[in-house]
C-alpha cells in the first residue's frame, strides 16, 4: 500500500534534557514566525500575479484600432485550406508606431482576424468569424518567442487560447519576417 511518506527535516526537534524529542505539528508551525509566513504570502501572491498576467488576454474592441490591411485567400492557390477567407489586421497605437520602423515597442498588439469570405451576385463580403490571432509584445517576458506572445481564438471564443507555449509554434513561421520585429504584415 502506498501512502504520503513524511520527513521532519526542520529544525523543529528539539534537544530537551539531553535527548531529541520531536515537537508537535502546531509546535513545527511556531518557528516560522510571522516574518516567514509574511514572505510566504507575499510569495504565493506574486505566483498568483504571475499566473494571471499569463492569462489570456483577447483584445475585446481590437475593430475600433487602426486597419492595417484585408486579404482574400480564396481556394485553388497555395494557402492550404485553414487560411481560405478573409483576413483583416488591426494595431493598437504602440504596433503603428513599430509598423513604421519594423522596431515593435512592449505593448503593440496586433490582430489578425480570420473570416469566411462569402461571395453574392458578384459582391465579395465578410461571413462568420472563424479564428482571431494575437501578437502581444513583452521583449522581457518573452524572450525565447522574439519578444512576442501568440495567442489564437477560434470562432467567437474569447476565453480559451488555443495555442500552447506562447505561441512558440507560431514563432518558428515568424522567424521569417524577422527583418521586420517578426511581423508579416506592412502599414501602407
Amino acid at each position: 500500500m502506498r501512502g504520503l511518506i513524511f520527513y521532519n527535516t526542520s529544525a523543529c526537534a528539539a534537544e530537551q534534557n539531553g535527548r531529541m524529542q520531536t515537537s508537535s505539528f502546531k509546535h513545527r508551525l511556531n518557528p516560522l514566525g510571522r516574518v516567514t509566513r509574511i514572505v510566504l504570502f507575499w510569495a504565493a501572491l506574486s505566483l498568483t500575479i504571475v499566473s494571471a498576467a499569463e492569462s489570456v488576454q483577447y483584445p475585446g474592441n481590437f475593430r475600433r484600432w487602426v486597419h492595417v490591411g484585408t486579404g482574400v485567400i480564396q481556394s485553388g492557390g497555395p494557402f492550404p485550406e485553414s487560411e481560405q477567407g478573409m483576413h483583416h489586421i488591426f494595431a493598437n497605437s504602440k504596433a503603428v508606431d513599430g509598423y513604421a520602423s519594423g522596431v515593435f515597442p512592449d505593448g503593440s498588439v496586433i490582430v489578425y482576424e480570420l473570416r469566411d469570405a462569402q461571395q453574392k451576385n458578384g459582391v465579395l463580403f465578410e461571413g462568420e468569424r472563424r479564428r482571431v490571432d494575437v501578437m502581444i509584445r513583452d521583449s522581457g517576458r518573452y524572450e525565447n518567442t522574439g519578444g512576442w506572445r501568440f495567442e489564437r481564438f477560434m470562432g467567437n471564443q474569447q476565453t480559451q487560447d488555443a495555442v500552447a507555449g506562447s505561441g512558440a509554434s507560431c514563432f518558428q513561421c515568424h522567424t521569417n519576417a524577422a527583418a521586420h520585429g517578426f511581423v508579416f504584415s506592412r502599414l501602407n
